[in-house]
């Protein structure tokens, strides 16, 4: 905790020439994380979660790297065919492995170092807006460090099909601390894809951090696609936060991959602001080793006439642990609401777990709200079906858990990014799955 705080205290002094709104941003943050302080399990929020590896790795802020070409194949792999994308290293921009040539009327894709001398009004307008430090110690030191990270800006009725990806790519040979921010702003009609990437450049046993926070708000009649895929190395550390803000009749759909890191927390929060909005949040988390992986996830119905949807899966293995914890909060005036949740686990071995609590908070009495939760392990009438038509134990296991997370998977459109998820999933369960199911 002094460790950060004296980290951030220092990175505010000498960036003390930055615009007032984001010198105040800053100080605000600064000033909740230390009221906060790091979570305990103590905190009902992180009771499944210890932190402790946060708070003793003694992790530190880097200067960007001066030659991050050599990164090249690296990025070239994680890269979707086509589309514009900004590259950070270490939480640094890396203008040499980025590329936003040819991007369609009414997009703005540019790192925030650009954007705040560019668009300093519209920072001012919306930065620290959606995620608000007082709410969370993580998201506080996020706003202290605040400093690189990107905008994506679609204007008044702009159409962009192509994706936009955000790689932020950690080298692993330092104890480095990344706090990237993402503002995303939709305005009124407008429709996009973002895809937002988080991978290591190797998998090195040296423990890194990044706290990452994304910022978007969508206009009326807006939608958006959001895709999150983090598969850090195994003795990485992550916690992201994604917090929206919808219009009305606007429309967000989020798809979550959590497949990397030693401990990884990504949390996902939702606010209807308009009548008529549609959100869709769908998410996979995979775990095998010692892996902790920490789903939670709110949604605030605060006005009438929206509808939710939500399915979020686990595949555990090993000593791996997983958690998720989802809250639909329909107001008072939240009439018609239409809300669904679903949370599944899947079991691979004796020692994996999971934690699930899937919550209602209900208000309103004009309602059709849902949820649910199911932990188990592989179907044994199933798994006998196969061996019995000559499919070898470990063979029928790996189908099995292919099949339980394909759903999530599936929802995903054809196309590169499925692409990549379907890589990355085979990636993470071939041989994983190696518990003893007596037929």
């Amino acid at each position: 905790m002094t460790r950060y705080l004296d980290v951030a205290s220092r990175f505010q002094k000498e960036s003390a020439s930055a615009p007032a709104f984001l010198r105040a941003l800053r100080q605000e943050g600064l000033a909740h994380f230390e009221r906060l302080g790091l979570p305990t399990t103590k905190d009902e929020a992180w009771k499944y979660t210890n932190v402790s590896p946060i708070a003793e790795g003694g992790f530190t802020p880097v200067a960007a790297l001066r030659d991050s070409a050599v990164l090249a194949p690296v990025v070239e792999r994680l890269a979707l065919v086509g589309g514009p994308r900004l590259v950070f290293v270490d939480g640094r921009f890396a203008p040499e492995l980025s590329s936003v040539t040819g991007l369609p009327r009414g997009l703005t894709v540019k790192p925030l170092g650009a954007a705040l001398t560019e668009d300093a009004a519209l920072l001012e307008a919306y930065l620290g807006q959606r995620a608000l430090s007082s709410a969370q110690a993580f998201t506080a030191l996020n706003a202290a460090l605040l400093e690189d990270g990107a905008l994506v800006h679609l204007s008044k009725g702009a159409l962009s099909e192509v994706p936009v990806q955000l790689i932020f790519l950690t080298r692993g040979d330092a104890a480095v601390l990344s706090s990237p921010r993402v503002l995303v702003l939709a305005e009124e009609g407008s429709e996009g894809t973002l895809v937002e990437t988080y991978a290591s450049a190797s998998g090195g046993s040296l423990a890194t951090f990044t706290n990452a926070v994304t910022e978007v708000t969508l206009g009326d009649n807006a939608s958006l696609k959001h895709y999150r895929l983090q598969s850090e190395g195994d003795a990485a550390l992550h916690v992201g936060g994604l917090h929206v803000k919808q219009g009305r009749d606007s429309r967000f759909v989020s798809h979550t991959f959590a497949f990397g890191g030693v401990l990884a927390r990504n949390e996902v929060h939702v606010s209807f602001a308009g009548k008529g909005g549609d959100a869709t949040l769908n998410g996979l988390y995979v775990g095998r080793g010692t892996q902790h992986q920490d789903v939670r996830t709110a949604l605030d119905h605060a006005v009438a006439d929206c509808t939710s949807r939500e399915l979020y899966k686990g595949v555990l293995d090993d000593r791996a642990r997983g958690t998720f914890h989802g809250l639909v909060k329909v107001r008072q005036d939240a009439q018609r609401t239409d809300a669904r949740q679903q949370n599944r686990n899947l079991l691979l071995s004796e020692h994996a777990q999971a934690d699930t609590r899937p919550q209602l908070e209900i208000l309103a009495d004009d309602v059709k709200c849902a949820h649910g939760a199911a932990v188990g392990r592989l179907d044994a009438q199933a798994l006998f079906y196969l061996r019995s038509r000559g499919i070898p134990q470990a063979e029928a296991e790996r189908l099995l858990t292919y099949a339980f997370a394909r759903e999530l998977v599936e929802a995903v459109p054809e196309g590169p990014v499925r692409a990549s998820v379907e890589s990355l999933l085979a990636q993470r369960l071939p041989g994983a799955a190696r518990t003893e199911v007596t037929a």
